[in-house]
C-alpha cells in the first residue's frame, strides 16, 4: 500500500481549465476550438496507424534480413560439407589470348596454356614437421590458436595502421581466410566475397582441428617453381620429404609465401626472407636463441631450387614465354591457384603479339642488335602510359628461361634515375634553369652509424663543365652537379634530398628499398626495369600513377550455358601523385635530353620524344627509357649474372668504337617499327620548341667515386653509377637498325601453339 500511494503522489494531478478566447481576436468562436482538436485528434489516430506499419514492414524485413542471413548461413555450412576435398587438379586447361592482331576480336592468338601437368603433392599432417607449422603461424597470424576464423582485434590493429600511415599497408586476414580464398573462392575484393570468405573461414573453423587447417593451407597453397604443396615444395627446392625438413628449411618454404615466383629462383632473397621467419619464430617463442642461430647458419642448397620439376604446368612459344609466366603468377594471386589450376579459363591479355615479334627480331633476330649467343642480354618492356596495358615484354635470350629480366633482376638504373632527383626539385621550387657548378668534389657524409667519412664525386675523366643550369646537368648526366643537388650544397639543393628523391621514386612507382645514401641521385639503388618504365609512365601520363596490368579480360566457361565473366579491367584513373605541370616541366627536360643531350641516337625524327639514358659503373649495366605520349618502353642491357663489363662492346663513337650498339639505338629502332602507322602525338602542355634544339655532341661515361674514412675500414658504397657511356653524337654513325617484318606475325586463323584454343 505505502509502495501505491508513493506511486500516486508521483504525478501532479492536472486541474481543469475553462477555456478562454485568445487575446486580440474578435467574435471568437468557441466550436472552432472543439473543431480543432477533433482535427488533431484524427491526425493523431492516422499517425499511430503509420507508425504501426511502419513498425509492421520494419519487422518484417528484419525478419526477413535474418531468414537470408540464416539461410545464407546454412548454404555455407553445406558448401564446406561438399568441398572438404579440394580438387588436386585442372579438368581442361586454361587459355592465354594476345590481343587481336587484325580487325576483328577472332583473331586473338594463344600465347599460353597452363594445363594439368602440375607438380602437387601433399603431405599429412603426421608427416609435417612442428617447425613447419610453427613457421606458418609465425609468419601469417601469430593470433591464430586465439581467434575463431576470422580475427577482429587483428582487423581492428591492421584498419589503425592503415589509417595511421594514410594507405593499405597491413592485412588482417586468417591463415583460414587465405586457405577459403585459395581453396574455394576467387581472389575478387569484393565486400560480398570478403564476407563470404569470413563465413566460410567459421565454419571451417567450427568443423576442423587448428592444426588440420594449418596442414590443408600448406597442402593448397603455392610455392613457386611449380610447386604446389607443402611435399612437392619440399622435394622440388631440398630435394627432400616434408617430414625431413630442418626449422631453416621449414622457414625458407615459408619465407617463400611471400613472393613464390620471384624467391623461388632468387637464392639471396630467399635466404632473407628465411631470416625473418626465423626472427619471427624466435620473437614468439616457437625456437630457442640456439636454433635460431644454428639455422641462420644454414646456407640454401645450389642450385636454387635444388630439384625442380621439369614440368612447368605452362606451354607456350618461347617468344611470349616470359609474358604468360608473369600472367600465370597474376592469375594466381588474383584469383588463387584452386581456380587457375581447375581450368575453363580464357584469359584475354594485353600483349601486341606483332610488337612482341618487333622486339624479339631487334634485339636476338637474324639482323638483330644482340644476335650473337656470345653478346649481352637484354630486357625490353612497352607500357601504354595512359592505361597501364603491358604491350610488350622480353625477358632474356632463352625464353625457356624462368628468370624474368624484367619483372625480377635488379640492377643499378646509373643516370636513368636522375628525373626523380630532378622532380624532387621541381617540387621544391628549384627552377630546371639554376645554376651549379660542374667539377671535381668531395664531401663530407654520415655513414650508417653516423660517422663521417668522404665521398669524392667526379665525372667521367674528370671533366668538368663549369657554371651549367640543372637541365643541361642531365642532359650531359653531370654527376657533380646532381650531387650538389641532393646534398644541397650551400644551401641551394633539396631539403632533406635523399628521403626526397626516394620519396618521389615512391610516388612515380619504384617499389624497391632505396635507402638514404645520397647516391640514389645517381642512381645506385638496385631496381626493375619495370619499375623504371612504370615510373616514365607515370610522368607520361601527367603525373598520374600508372599501375601495369598484363590481363584484359578473364572469362569461365566460355561459349558455354554457365558462362561467367570473372573480369573486364575497367579503365581506372590513377592517383595524381605528382602535379600536373611538374610533370610537364620534367617532360620538357627530357626531351632536350634527346634533342641537345647524349641521348641524341634516341631521336625518333619529327615524333616528339623523352627519355633518359643511364650507364653504371664498370659499364655492368646500360640503359634508356623513354616515351611518347601514347608509349613508354624501356631497354636494359647486360649479363644476367652480372659482375660483367660492357666495356669495349658498345659502340660509343669517338675514341671508343664496339661492335655493339647502345640501348639508345635499340630503342630508337624498336619505337619507329612499333609507331610506325600510329598517329604524330604532340606532348600537353608541353614547350617542345624549346627543347628542339640540333643535338650536340656530348660524352657520357660512368663517374669514379670513392668513400675515404678514417678509422675502422668500412664497407665500401655501393658502385656510384653515371650516365649512359654510349650516347654521343660523333663522327661514327650509329649501327644500322635491324630490318623486321611485321608480316612475320601468323595470318589471322592460324594457332600460335599447336594445342587449337577452346571452341567459343
Amino acid at each position: 500500500m505505502y509502495y501505491t500511494l508513493s506511486m500516486a503522489r508521483t504525478y501532479q494531478r492536472r486541474r481543469t481549465k475553462r477555456a478562454v478566447p485568445a487575446l486580440g481576436k474578435k467574435n471568437a468562436n468557441p466550436s472552432l476550438s472543439t473543431k480543432s482538436k477533433n482535427r488533431r485528434k484524427v491526425n493523431n489516430v492516422r499517425g499511430a496507424n503509420l507508425l504501426r506499419w511502419a513498425g509492421v514492414l520494419l519487422l518484417c524485413c528484419l525478419v526477413a534480413a535474418l531468414s537470408a542471413i540464416a539461410g545464407g548461413f546454412l548454404g555455407l555450412v553445406e558448401a564446406v560439407e561438399d568441398l572438404d576435398q579440394v580438387s588436386a587438379g585442372p579438368s581442361h586447361p586454361t587459355y592465354i589470348y594476345s590481343q587481336p592482331i587484325g580487325e576483328t576480336e577472332g583473331s586473338t592468338r594463344v600465347i599460353g596454356t597452363i594445363f594439368q601437368g602440375e607438380n602437387r603433392r601433399t603431405a599429412s599432417l603426421e608427416d609435417m614437421p612442428p617447425s613447419l607449422i610453427d613457421a606458418l603461424v609465425a609468419k601469417e597470424d601469430e593470433r591464430f590458436r586465439e581467434h575463431g576464423g576470422v580475427d577482429l582485434w587483428g582487423i581492428i590493429r591492421a584498419l589503425w595502421i592503415d589509417i595511421r600511415a594514410g594507405e593499405a599497408v597491413e592485412g588482417a586476414s586468417t591463415i583460414t581466410q587465405q586457405y577459403v580464398k585459395n581453396a574455394y573462392l576467387s581472389q575478387d575484393p569484393s565486400l560480398s566475397r570478403k564476407l563470404k570468405e569470413a563465413g566460410i573461414a567459421i565454419e571451417v573453423e567450427r568443423k576442423h582441428e587448428k592444426d588440420e587447417i594449418l596442414s590443408m593451407y600448406l597442402n593448397t597453397v603455392y610455392f613457386g617453381s611449380n610447386a604446389y604443396g607443402a611435399e612437392a615444395a619440399a622435394e622440388t627446392y631440398f630435394n627432400k620429404s616434408a617430414e625431413d625438413l630442418t626449422v631453416g628449411e621449414s622457414a625458407a618454404l615459408v619465407g617463400l609465401l611471400w613472393s613464390p615466383s620471384t624467391l623461388g629462383i632468387n637464392r639471396d632473397e630467399a635466404t632473407r626472407q628465411r631470416d625473418l621467419v626465423l626472427e619471427k619464430m624466435f620473437d614468439a617463442g616457437y625456437i630457442t636463441r640456439q636454433d635460431y642461430m644454428d639455422a641462420l647458419d644454414e646456407s640454401l642448397p645450389e642450385p636454387w631450387p635444388k630439384a625442380p620439376m621439369i614440368e612447368t604446368g605452362l606451354s607456350g612459344p618461347a617468344l611470349t614465354q616470359n609474358f604468360t609466366e608473369a600472367v600465370r603468377e597474376e592469375l594466381v594471386t588474383r584469383y588463387g591457384a584452386n581456380t587457375v589450376l581447375a581450368g575453363g579459363l580464357s584469359v584475354y591479355t594485353t600483349l601486341d603479339l606483332e610488337a612482341q615479334l618487333t622486339a624479339q627480331e631487334t634485339l636476338y633476330g637474324t639482323n638483330g642488335f644482340l644476335k650473337d649467343q656470345g653478346n649481352p642480354d637484354a630486357a625490353l618492356v612497352s607500357i601504354e602510359p595512359e592505361t597501364g596495358r603491358v604491350t610488350t615484354m622480353i625477358g632474356n635470350r632463352d625464353g625457356e628461361s624462368d628468370f624474368n629480366l624484367v619483372t625480377q633482376a635488379r640492377r643499378q638504373p646509373g643516370s636513368s634515375f636522375k628525373p626523380f632527383a630532378l622532380i624532387a626539385a621541381l617540387e621544391q621550387g628549384i627552377d630546371p634553369s639554376s645554376q651549379f657548378v660542374s667539377e671535381s668534389k668531395r664531401y663530407t657524409i654520415k655513414d650508417a652509424e653516423g660517422k663521417p667519412e668522404k665521398w669524392e664525386v667526379e665525372n667521367y675523366e674528370n671533366k668538368e663543365h663549369g657554371l651549367i643550369s640543372l637541365e643541361q646537368a642531365l642532359w650531359l648526366s653531370d654527376n657533380s652537379v646532381f650531387t650538389d643537388l641532393v646534398l644541397n650544397a650551400e644551401g641551394r639543393g633539396l631539403e632533406d634530398g635523399p628521403q626526397a628523391v626516394a620519396d618521389v621514386a615512391g610516388r612515380l612507382g619504384v617499389s624497391a628499398e632505396l635507402g638514404t645514401h645520397p647516391s640514389i641521385a645517381l642512381g645506385a639503388r638496385e631496381v626493375s626495369p619495370i619499375d623504371m618504365a612504370t615510373a616514365y609512365a607515370t610522368i607520361a601520363n601527367h603525373g598520374k600513377r600508372v599501375t601495369p596490368t598484363l590481363i584484359d579480360k578473364v572469362v569461365r566457361d566460355e561459349g558455354e550455358e554457365n558462362e561467367e565473366v570473372l573480369e573486364s579491367a575497367p579503365l581506372l584513373e590513377g592517383e595524381q601523385v605528382i602535379a600536373p605541370e611538374i610533370a610537364h616541366k620534367a617532360t620538357e627536360v627530357m626531351i632536350g635530353d634527346i634533342t641537345q643531350g647524349i641521348a641524341d641516337k634516341a631521336s625518333l625524327g619529327a615524333r616528339p620524344a623523352a627519355g633518359k639514358s643511364g650507364t653504371t659503373e664498370n659499364f655492368f649495366d646500360s640503359w634508356f627509357i623513354g616515351f611518347t605520349p601514347q608509349l613508354v618502353s624501356g631497354v636494359w642491357m647486360g649479363y644476367p649474372e652480372g659482375g660483367k663489363t660492357l666495356e669495349g662492346l658498345l659502340n660509343l663513337g669517338g675514341e671508343q668504337l664496339g661492335p655493339l650498339a647502345p640501348p639508345t639505338v635499340i630503342w630508337q629502332s624498336y619505337m619507329r617499327q612499333v609507331l610506325k602507322d600510329a598517329p604524330v602525338e604532340t606532348f600537353e602542355d608541353v614547350d617542345v620548341a624549346q627543347t628542339a634544339a640540333p643535338a650536340r655532341s656530348l660524352s657520357e661515361r660512368p663517374i669514379a667515386a670513392t668513400v675515404q674514412s678514417s678509422g675502422e675500414p668500412k664497407t665500401p658504397v655501393p658502385a656510384l653509377p653515371e650516365g649512359p657511356a654510349a650516347e654521343t653524337s660523333g663522327s661514327t654513325p650509329p649501327l644500322a637498325p635491324p630490318q623486321t617484318s611485321p608480316t612475320s606475325a601468323p595470318a589471322p586463323g592460324e594457332p600460335l601453339l599447336a594445342t587449337p584454343p577452346p571452341a567459343g
